[in-house]
């Protein structure tokens, strides 16, 4: 069951991202609202990836988006480095974006195709200064960093295939020098052999560049290499929470485990607790938004809206009936 509640915060040590209630609403034909994301909360830790998973439209894109207030949220509080992204005015928002850098799902849409890919690397650089160190030499490594010849930088876009594409934005978004990068779907329209070579490069420029990474994508195996802790989101809401060790080898949540169970290798059986179609966010099933597809589903799951338990040292799930036995930490 999916549900609501802070409890899965972390209380050790402070965290460079935290958000708590998110709500992401969006306006809709003949007066409806579309409800991309109801009451979500997470912590990120500085130097951590958290991926965040579930099926399509369940509001892994928006959710990252919005903590960089691109859609501003409905409500609910998005909190970087302790400061409230809220409270900011137009131009201090700005200057914290430099901070909080975005990879976007589309690699060759994210470009401009006018432009060649020198101006669009540096384009930042232009715009906010050199920060004592981008100097035009400084811009040349980064590009070859990312497996692009210096040589090629004049030319658009459209002369370069779908992952070279994906390397120059990833250039791109780390030439602020960025602490946080927000990566959505950053493979999923590439090759399977040119994925590998992009995620190897986002692990390398990870520890080269000391990042912090919101990692959303729908493919588990590829969640699992990269992250440190994962969420899984089913409509809107948090289903589970934690460490991805934990995560992946006991999968609490009957959702989560119908998804590794399509994982192959995963060592997860499909046991039927799901079945039937994605609901619709213009008018989600009351209490738990799982119920109307999860054969564990009880009276109380269409009246309640579940919380948080803890089920590990750094696991969390919110359910009415979870296939595992809650712990108790002292």
């Amino acid at each position: 069951m999916v549900g609501i509640g802070t409890t899965s915060l972390r209380s050790d040590g402070s965290p460079l991202i935290r958000v708590e209630n998110l709500v992401v609403e969006f306006p809709a034909a003949k007066g409806g609202v579309v409800q991309a994301v109801s009451d979500v909360s997470f912590d990120v830790m500085a130097g951590e990836t958290l991926g965040i998973v579930g099926e399509s439209g369940c509001g892994k894109s928006t959710t990252a988006k919005a903590v960089i207030q691109l859609p501003v949220p409905t409500s609910g509080t998005v909190s970087y480095d302790d400061t409230d992204l809220a409270s900011l005015d137009k131009e201090q928002l700005r200057k914290v974006r430099t901070d909080l850098q975005m990879i976007f799902q589309d690699p060759i849409s994210a470009l401009n195709p006018r432009r060649s890919i020198w101006d669009i690397i540096s384009e930042g650089v232009e715009i906010w200064g050199t920060h004592g160190a981008w100097t035009d030499a400084r811009l040349d490594e980064l590009i070859r960093s990312v497996g692009i010849d210096p040589q090629y930088k004049d030319r658009k876009p459209f002369q370069f295939s779908g992952g070279q594409c994906q390397r120059i934005s990833i250039a791109r978004a780390l030439a602020l020098d960025p602490k946080v990068l927000i990566c959505d779907e950053p493979v999923s329209a590439l090759d399977v052999s040119v994925q590998a070579q992009i995620l190897n490069l986002l692990d390398d420029l990870k520890s080269e560049h000391d990042l912090t990474m919101l990692f959303i994508s729908h493919d588990l195996a590829v969640v699992r290499n990269v992250s440190d802790r994962v969420l899984v989101m089913y409509l809107g809401r948090v289903a589970e929470v934690g460490d991805a060790d934990s995560i992946f080898d006991n999968p609490t949540h009957p959702y989560t485990q119908a998804l590794l169970s399509a994982v192959p290798g995963s060592g997860i059986s499909d046991d039927g607790s799901l079945s039937g179609e994605l609901p619709s966010p213009l008018n989600p099933p009351s209490g738990c938004r799982f119920h109307t597809r999860c054969s564990y589903a009880t009276e109380v799951c269409t009246t309640t809206v579940p919380e948080f338990e803890q089920f590990g040292e750094d696991h969390w799930v919110a359910c009415h009936h979870p296939q595992g036995t809650p712990v108790t930490i002292t």
